[in-house]
């Protein structure tokens, strides 16, 4: 399942972005559901988090990667976790881009799913994958606005 959006940081430069979503205790904060988030080394990071769509709900336990760091305009992620409800894997690309106005994120990658989680079908997690990246970069921008 591919998944795809832009945010805008109105008022933010790339850079302010950039460090709050490269800070593990940063983004613990804004992650719905996010019970644990250590990091384990340069850009590695485990988490633990409550994740439900519909009646299927859990814990989910797993590692997120970030790598081919370009600080302040680009990095690729990896993130595989699994649980009671199945399994999540997927990888994709965050962009940050200067505006007149702040800053523009955008992101991109492919998402798979398995398990009693997958048998919602890709339209309920899709916009369930969607509802928890929107509140996550929503979160960002009220810790960011200046």
């Amino acid at each position: 399942m591919r998944i795809e959006g832009e945010f805008e940081f109105e008022g933010v430069a790339p850079l302010a972005v950039w460090d709050f979503l490269t800070d593990a205790h940063r983004i613990a904060t804004c992650l719905p559901g996010c019970e644990k988030l250590d990091q384990t080394g340069e850009g590695a990071y485990d988490l633990q988090m409550r994740f439900g769509v519909g009646a299927i709900s859990g814990v989910f336990s797993g590692s997120i990667r970030l790598h081919d760091l370009q600080p302040t305009s680009e990095y690729k992620m990896t993130v595989k976790g699994s649980g009671g409800p199945g399994f999540v894997n997927g990888g994709g690309t965050v962009q940050l881009a200067p505006q007149d106005t702040g800053t523009l994120l955008h992101y991109s990658g492919e998402v798979s799913a398995g398990g009693a989680i997958a048998s919602l079908g890709q339209r309920m997690i899709s916009g369930a994958a969607r509802m928890v990246i929107d509140q996550f970069f929503k979160c960002v921008r009220s810790n960011l606005s200046p």
